[in-house]
């Protein structure tokens, strides 16, 4: 049962919004890893994207990606500050599969593609991020909080956003990589791309 105007199926979309709402919940499952910037929480939710996208596609993954942002800000509250950082979540989620789904665009990417893709991935990330927190998210957050953090916003970024966006590309990559390789049979009967 085809949907006319997108061509997805009801059954892609029924998938997705599971796929979402999966990604959601692992949200909440959060650990700080670099002291210095303990706000900063790595979470498993980017997995279910990067799953996702082996089995959607981009679009799918950018799809899965901006729902699980907009479920968590409607129900963690609509403010200014929580809108800068689901803004940021959504853009580290394109950082980091835009440059993954560009390399593994191939059926059955090898070990070595896929660490390709991962390392990509995690750089995009990383570089991304630090520029934006560097040149606009953090002194946002300064600015609408109106604190200080007693440190110049480029020793922020050099001593916990470049850290905590590599350990985070590694970590996911590292899970991705294993998990798409153990359910490859799966993926390939369940690809709609």
């Amino acid at each position: 049962m085809e949907n006319s105007r997108s061509g997805l199926s009801v059954r892609a979309m029924v998938e997705m919004a599971l796929f979402a709402g999966i990604s959601y919940v692992l949200m909440f499952v959060a650990l700080p890893i670099v002291p210095i910037v303990p706000y900063m929480k790595l979470d498993l939710s980017d997995l279910v994207v990067l799953i996702g996208m082996s089995v959607f596609g981009l679009g799918g993954a950018i799809l899965i990606a901006a729902v699980k942002e907009l479920l968590y800000f409607v129900t963690t509250g609509m403010d200014v500050v929580n809108l800068i950082g689901v803004m940021t979540a959504f853009i580290a989620d394109l950082s980091l599969i835009v440059p993954i789904s560009l390399v593994l665009k191939r059926r059955n990417p090898s070990l070595t593609r896929q660490i390709v893709a991962v390392v990509l991935g995690t750089l995009s990330l990383t570089v991304v991020l630090s520029l934006g927190n560097w040149l606009v998210i953090t002194p946002l957050y300064l600015k609408v909080l109106n604190i200080s953090i007693g440190l110049p916003v480029s020793k922020l970024v050099l001593l916990g956003v470049i850290p905590f966006n590599l350990i985070k590309g590694v970590v996911l990559g590292i899970l991705f990589i294993l998990l798409i390789r153990r359910m490859a049979p799966w993926l390939a009967k369940h690809t709609t791309l």
